[in-house]
C-alpha cells in the first residue's frame, strides 16, 4: 500500500469520531446553554412498532395563526417569541425572520399551512421512556401536563423532561 493511500485510509478513520462528535455537540448545545421554559402539552400516542416506547407530544405553539403581510411555505423556519404567563411560557407571536437575540424565541419548521394556521415542528415532539414509564405518562398525561424544554440562543430545543400537572391549558 502507498504511502497516499495509507493518509487517506487514516483521515478517513479520524473523520469520523469528528463528524460524530459534532453532530453530538450540536444536539446537547440547547442542553448546556439554553433557558429552561415550560410549555404546555398535549400528549398524541406512545407506542410505536419501530421505534419502540415514547410519549408523542404536542404543543400548544405547534398552531400558529398566520403573520401578516407574510406568505410561509411548508419546510420553512419559523420563530415563536415566547412571553411568561405565570408557570407556563406561552406565543408572543409569529416571525419568519430571526428575532432579536434579546428576545427569547422557539425555532420551529412549518409542517404545513391550512385553515389560516400554521402547523409547526420543533423537533421535540417525542420523549422515549422504558415501557413502564411510557404507559404511565399515557395515563397521566390524558387531558395534557407540562414539558420543561431548555432553549440554546439560537431558538434550538431540546426536552429534558415530561411532567403530569401543572397548569396545562393551552
Amino acid at each position: 500500500m502507498s504511502r497516499r493511500w495509507l493518509i487517506a485510509l487514516l483521515a478517513a478513520v479520524l473523520l469520523q469520531p469528528v463528524v460524530l462528535g459534532g453532530l453530538f455537540v450540536y444536539s446537547q448545545y440547547p442542553l448546556w446553554v439554553g433557558t429552561e421554559v415550560r410549555l404546555a402539552t398535549v400528549p398524541v400516542d406512545p407506542r410505536d412498532l419501530f421505534r419502540g416506547q415514547y410519549v408523542r407530544l404536542n404543543y400548544a405553539l405547534s398552531r400558529q395563526p398566520l403573520p401578516e403581510m407574510e406568505l410561509p411555505r411548508a419546510g420553512d423556519p419559523v420563530f415563536i417569541l415566547l412571553r411568561r404567563d405565570g408557570a407556563l411560557w406561552r406565543s408572543g407571536g409569529v416571525r419568519l425572520r430571526e428575532p432579536d437575540a434579546e428576545r427569547l424565541f422557539l425555532r420551529g419548521t412549518i409542517d404545513r399551512v391550512s385553515g389560516g394556521e400554521l402547523h409547526i415542528r420543533y423537533g421535540i415532539e417525542a420523549w422515549f421512556a422504558a415501557p413502564e414509564e411510557a404507559l404511565r405518562l399515557e395515563r397521566e398525561l390524558a387531558d395534557g401536563g407540562v414539558a420543561r424544554v431548555r432553549i440554546a440562543p439560537d431558538g434550538r430545543a431540546a426536552l429534558v423532561a415530561v411532567e403530569a400537572g401543572g397548569d396545562s391549558a393551552p
